[in-house]
């Protein structure tokens, strides 16, 4: 379990300071800069780092343990959301998924969510994520290898309206072929070709899907989304990805007032895709060893 004092407010907020992208931003951001006119993509001109969590502490202003919409995504999962899998170990925040080898009912799993709302299962303030401004959201995970485990970094409106969603990665583990499923690189948008809000019956996704050549359970690995009013990037360890341009319904979408501001999530889904051994006993850990955010 996080222990009291990892669950303290932060005593002083962090320093953010616009910076040009010619100079050192992060990992991310530098690998970029030497493939940014060959891509396509957006990312030049002078950014502000408005969120740096390094995990000194679980800071519930921006942190709340739990999906955005627990009833919308809970009963999907063969596991429960436990505030127990939930915990700082240096400097790495690691969210747990623990089978007791007593089926679903033994199975328990760590979320975390950056929505704002102050909800008992939301942050006091979250992280705010705005299309409409130009953001980039990067993380740099280690994520658990398992069939039947999906490990998700994600975001949907604060407000719980869905669609839409960004998926940022997705890490699909039928079982199939393990050895290359865990080098596969999934993201998507969701959104309503109605471009209203919570149309769930116009719902309609864009994904892309990648080798990324390397086994994503094995080592540390920067997943990265910009976001802006006409389309939306995805980077890998700061190269580009793939870039979706935003039709007129997307746009309405994501930038909705009902949709504004979207929150972010760190997931393990049990059972979604493939099956996971839940009469057994093991444990497998999504590792988040920072979370970085930045606007221009």
């Amino acid at each position: 379990m996080v222990e009291s004092d990892q669950f303290r407010r932060r005593d002083v907020l962090a320093t953010v300071g616009a910076v040009s992208l010619t100079g050192c931003l992060s990992s991310g951001f530098d690998e970029m800069l030497s493939q940014d006119s060959q891509s396509g993509g957006g990312l030049d001109g002078e950014w502000q780092l408005v969120v740096d969590e390094q995990w000194g502490s679980f800071d519930t202003d921006r942190w709340g343990v739990g999906f955005i919409d627990p009833e919308e995504w809970i009963p999907n999962d063969d596991a429960t959301v436990s505030a127990d899998n939930v915990t700082i170990n240096d400097g790495i925040c690691e969210l747990t998924i623990e089978s007791q080898g007593t089926g679903p009912s033994g199975c328990s799993q760590g979320v975390i969510n950056s929505s704002t709302g102050g909800e008992p299962h939301h942050p006091t303030e979250g992280i705010p994520i705005d299309p409409t401004v130009g953001q980039y959201v990067e993380a740099r995970l280690k994520l658990p290898g398992r069939t039947g485990i999906l490990p998700a970094f994600w975001m949907q409106p604060a407000n719980m309206n869905w669609p839409p969603e960004i998926d940022i990665i997705e890490l699909f583990q039928p079982g199939e072929n393990p050895e290359s499923e865990r080098q596969q690189l999934h993201v998507n948008v969701h959104w309503s070709e109605s471009g209203e809000p919570n149309d769930r019956e116009t719902h309609t996704d864009n994904p892309f899907s990648m080798d990324s050549g390397t086994d994503l359970t094995e080592s540390f690995n920067t997943y990265g989304c910009a976001l802006f009013e006409d389309r939306v990037e995805w980077y890998f360890n700061g190269n580009h990805v793939v870039t979706r341009s935003t039709p007129p319904a997307m746009v309405q979408s994501l930038t909705a007032p009902e949709t504004r501001p979207f929150g972010l999530i760190f997931s393990n889904h049990v059972n979604r895709v493939g099956q996971a051994n839940l009469n057994e006993r093991w444990t497998e850990r999504l590792a988040i060893d920072w979370v970085r955010v930045w606007e221009r």
